[in-house]
């Protein structure tokens, strides 16, 4: 038996259990807006992993999937990566925040440069807003994504 903690006895994690649905809005470094899609998130605990799969469908009807898995590596603190490219390229640290919120912390694989953050705040037991800095190498702005959710199961 691993030493490690139990995510579902995690404060946070345990929340975020289950179907999500939301919109998604990518703006450009300068706020204007360069995407927006809908995605659909299953995300459950087995194992003592985080699993999440995204199914993101555009408005001309093209859908992409994208997995995730993520291992414990301390008490409220979840290590992600995926096999689908480009997730594949990067290392994320996922930190609960007292009992709403989760930070990600992005790191480019290669080059070990934070490229991204996000936040998503738990508003309640079946609504979360999330909102992403996506930086360039060199650490400028490169844009922000806004999604809105709601557990639709």
């Amino acid at each position: 038996m691993s030493d490690l903690p139990q995510i579902s006895n995690f404060k946070v994690f345990p929340k975020h259990t289950g179907i999500w649905e939301g919109s998604w809005t990518i703006l450009d470094a300068n706020c204007q807006e360069i995407s927006k899609f809908t995605a659909v998130l299953n995300q459950k605990i087995v194992d003592n992993q985080w699993r999440q799969t995204n199914v993101q469908t555009y408005a001309n009807g093209k859908s992409e999937t994208q997995n995730f898995v993520g291992n414990v590596v301390g008490e409220g603190q979840v290590q992600i990566e995926s096999p689908d490219f480009p997730f594949s390229n990067y290392k994320t640290l996922a930190t609960e925040i007292r009992d709403n919120l989760i930070i990600f912390q992005i790191w480019d694989k290669a080059t070990n440069s934070l490229r991204a953050v996000e936040t998503i705040n738990l508003v309640s037991c079946d609504r979360r807003i999330r909102t992403t800095q996506s930086l360039t190498e060199d650490g400028k702005l490169r844009g922000v994504m806004v999604i809105v959710e709601q557990k639709i199961e």
